[in-house]
């Protein structure tokens, strides 16, 4: 199947509106609504939930932006400039920056940070939804070439290749309703996060072997080492946690 879509959804004036920042837009709108309401089930306040999701909107995204350069940094380091001019997004460099901030933002709202993590882990399904339909319309993203009958050529291949973008937009759709379960109902605090995660970076430890290699690193490329991280990471605290539930 040839696909050759236009990335431009509708122009005004001279501004043109992408179908990328569409979806983007309504991971955020829809994102930022589910994890307030969970946030809110969990019996936190809504002026410190407010608080801490915006400043933690702006860290996703920068997070997200570092992931690209540094797992792309020979390429960012010779053209600087396509750091704030290139699109694209990480979401391990979302993961590991919002962890990170997110500690103090929460610490500082005096919040339980597993619990908010919980709330905020339900980002990862819906994310994966709606963005990687943005790779898929833009063309990147894909996946190696291949023969198989659902396979695409996009304007950027020149064979068809495996469509990786749905593929994991796919799994994301078919997860959310068990996130969404686990999300509501966490054992103790980091219950859904932990097993969020989990699943999410397996997931893309199999689907970047999809994609065309860029340097490996061993057995794999940076990406899936920071999957197996996380997976590993996740792991542990699920083993962990499941003998102290109580230690929050």
């Amino acid at each position: 199947m040839f696909f050759d879509a236009d990335p431009v959804a509708f122009t005004v004036g001279s501004l043109s509106i992408y179908w990328y920042g569409i979806f983007m837009a309504i991971t955020f709108v829809t994102g930022y609504a589910a994890v307030r309401h969970l946030a809110l089930h969990y019996g936190m306040k809504p002026a410190a939930v407010d608080d801490v999701m915006f400043k933690g909107a702006i860290t996703i995204f920068v997070g997200a932006r570092l992931g690209v350069v540094v797992t792309n940094l020979p390429y960012y380091l010779s053209n600087p400039l396509e750091i704030v001019a290139r699109p694209g997004l990480g979401s391990h460099g979302a993961v590991i920056a919002v962890m990170i901030v997110g500690l103090y933002l929460v610490r500082r709202a005096n919040l339980n940070y597993w619990r908010m993590a919980d709330a905020a882990a339900i980002l990862f399904p819906i994310g994966h939804i709606f963005i990687r339909l943005g790779n898929f319309v833009n063309g990147e993203l894909h996946g190696t070439a291949t023969g198989l009958p659902w396979a695409v050529q996009f304007r950027t291949t020149i064979e068809p290749v495996h469509p990786v973008q749905l593929y994991e937009a796919g799994f994301s759709l078919l997860f959310l309703p068990l996130a969404w379960y686990w999300a509501k109902n966490p054992q103790y605090p980091g219950y859904a996060f932990f097993r969020i995660v989990l699943v999410h970076s397996l997931v893309r430890l199999g689907l970047d072997s999809l994609r065309p290699h860029t340097t490996l690193i061993g057995p794999f490329v940076l990406t899936q080492w920071l999957a197996l991280t996380l997976a590993i990471f996740c792991a542990v605290m699920i083993a962990y946690k499941e003998k102290n539930p109580s230690r929050a």
